[in-house]
């Protein structure tokens, strides 16, 4: 999962921002330039990040957690009736009152809601990790935005 299905959002515009076709399917990606350079033989290059994917029927992006991050914009929630709340709000209740949750963010920084956020996920489902993205897009977690699949889990980890 990605934060892109909370929300499909216009194509960003302006300097460095491209989109470009990839994969078997030729799908459209939209990445915005981080830093150019020239290589040893002197030829313009340049690094970008990913933004997002561009939705084929609408035409507009599913952006990432990049296109947050890089923007500075907070996701939109995404539309569903029913949120689960029960295990991610005694996660983050019993951190909070044993302190946990300063000792995470005091030693992992940024990934400390990531830990939170998986040990909510493994309490109901089990030790396998695998449909973590589909658990965070039903569960409302508190001040958690951000998405996690299993590449970034496997990061974590």
């Amino acid at each position: 999962m990605s934060i892109s299905k909370y929300s499909l959002i216009d194509v960003p515009s302006g300097e460095g921002v491209h989109t470009k076709v990839a994969g078997a399917k030729g799908e459209k990606y939209v990445y915005k330039y981080t830093h150019y350079f020239r290589n040893a033989e002197g030829k313009p290059r340049n690094r970008a990040i990913l933004l997002g994917k561009i939705d084929v029927k609408t035409g507009q992006m599913e952006p990432n957690s990049n296109y947050y991050e890089l923007f500075k914009v907070a996701p939109g929630m995404p539309d569903t009736a029913v949120w689960d709340y029960g295990y991610s709000y005694l996660a983050l209740k019993c951190c909070h009152d044993m302190g946990l949750t300063a000792c995470l963010n005091e030693v992992f920084g940024g990934q400390a809601m990531d830990i939170i956020a998986s040990a909510a996920y493994i309490v109901p489902e089990g030790s396998s990790m695998d449909a973590i993205d589909d658990w965070l897009e039903r569960t409302l977690v508190p001040g958690y935005f951000k998405s996690l699949d299993s590449q970034s889990i496997s990061r974590l980890f």
